[in-house]
């Protein structure tokens, strides 16, 4: 089955291959990484000779942004093994690069590259160039032609924070034996909860290669802003310091809008009030500027001038690596990707800094997380824009409850971390 896979990717590529170069002159974002993920130009150093690697990998931002607490324990616990480090889109690469820039004295990772596509003479040049000893894979990313490869060169294969969303699990089980292809080869399967790890059983993965961990993602570490550094990101924002800032994260379209609305009206009764957007994708800014209803606010980007950032209404945050600190300065958060059918997204950043928190009802991808959130009292559901509107004006009225919500929300972070010891531990037998 597997040898029929690789003819096909093959077949595939060489009938797109005319249209190749038209690609990467037209798209920047495929001439970033097409000719690394072909196993071309991957500039990725050699193995030492008695040396040994690990390979991490990460399909985009945020999973990179979880991988980065195992990424640093591992290179603490084993500081004579070599991390490298790959990730499939540019912003997860550049996102890998501003965490763990191998240049660094203090870098972990001996380099950050581009993962191949799953064509069988990139993975066997990039695997050639890194020559694991083993790979983590971190949350997702499976792709048949490199499990195969992998499994014929005898190295294991670890699928570390695993999750698997009933949409997933329905998408792989309508596949049937071909399922196989994705799962068969695993050395081992680290599912953040008992859920996923039942999944992962009727998809055919041995018992006993499954072991519920938890979230590796509730161990990262907080990051540490002093108040002078607070002072300079709030008025990077284009705030001042007696502002009351609302930041909603991760936001897809159709949810700007809702946001927009509630601002507005909560605004009425709280002039203080400021917002912050920070799409999922940071380039669907310069179309939020059009889309949205802004006349009669004060509106900017975030990478503008800073003469231009001034006493602003509203920030559009249109790069990355900023949001996780900007939930730091705002006094409620609203987390996107869940008032639409995107699944949801990461809970975690707000919480950490005891912050209150909205979410949809759309949080297939983060169900356990959201459940912890909602029965200890840490986050907030909202049905739709109209009851976002009502639970945003409520908070904002209510200080004592905005107080209380956020930090219910910190000790629920604290309390669920433990995630990446049980990794480590169970990583042993493939690393000692």
């Amino acid at each position: 089955m597997i040898f029929f896979y690789h003819i096909i990717t093959l077949v595939v590529f060489f009938l797109c291959l005319p249209f190749l170069p038209l690609v990467w002159m037209l798209s920047a974002k495929r001439r970033a990484n097409l000719l690394q993920r072909l196993g071309l130009f991957t500039r990725l150093p050699e193995k030492e000779a008695g040396t040994r690697r690990i390979w991490i990998h990460a399909l985009s931002v945020g999973e990179v942004n979880s991988s980065l607490p195992l990424v640093t324990a591992l290179k603490k616990k084993y500081p004579a093994h070599h991390i490298v480090f790959t990730a499939s889109t540019k912003t997860g690469f550049e996102r890998a690069l501003d965490l763990m820039h191998p240049g660094r004295a203090d870098s972990p990772v001996t380099a950050v590259g581009y993962f191949p596509f799953d064509i069988w003479f990139a993975v066997i040049r990039v695997a050639s160039r890194i020559s694991p000893d083993i790979v983590c894979l971190v949350e997702t990313d499976l792709w048949p032609g490199f499990l195969s490869v992998m499994h014929q060169r005898r190295i294991p294969v670890v699928l570390v924070n695993a999750r698997l969303s009933p949409r997933s699990l329905k998408g792989y089980r309508c596949m049937g034996p071909l399922a196989n292809l994705f799962f068969s080869t695993l050395s081992c399967v680290m599912a953040q909860t008992r859920q996923d790890a039942l999944g992962f059983e009727q998809l055919g993965v041995a018992g006993d290669r499954i072991q519920v961990t938890g979230n590796i993602k509730f161990d990262q570490p907080c990051p540490k802003l002093s108040r002078e550094e607070m002072s300079a990101l709030v008025r990077d924002l284009g705030f001042h310091p007696d502002d009351r800032i609302w930041m909603a994260g991760s936001t897809h379209p159709g949810e700007e809008p809702m946001v927009v609305r509630a601002f507005i009206q909560a605004r009425q009764t709280d002039p203080a009030l400021k917002l912050v957007i920070a799409p999922r994708d940071p380039g669907r800014c310069a179309a939020l500027l059009k889309e949205l209803p802004l006349a009669g606010f004060r509106v900017a980007c975030y990478l503008d001038p800073l003469e231009s950032k001034t006493c602003v209404d509203i920030m559009l945050l249109n790069t990355i690596g900023i949001l996780a600190k900007a939930y730091a300065v705002c006094e409620v958060a609203f987390v996107g990707g869940s008032l639409v059918a995107r699944g949801g997204h990461n809970l975690l950043e707000p919480a950490m800094f005891g912050k209150p928190m909205f979410f949809g009802p759309h949080m297939t991808d983060f169900r356990e997380m959201a459940q912890l959130f909602l029965q200890g009292k840490g986050g907030i559901q909202v049905e739709d824009g109209k009851v976002l509107t009502r639970e945003l004006e409520k908070m904002l009225r209510n200080p004592d409850h905005c107080t209380r919500t956020g930090l219910n929300a910190r000790q629920i972070f604290k309390d669920n971390a433990g995630a990446l010891n049980a990794c480590l531990t169970r990583m042993e037998v493939f690393l000692d």
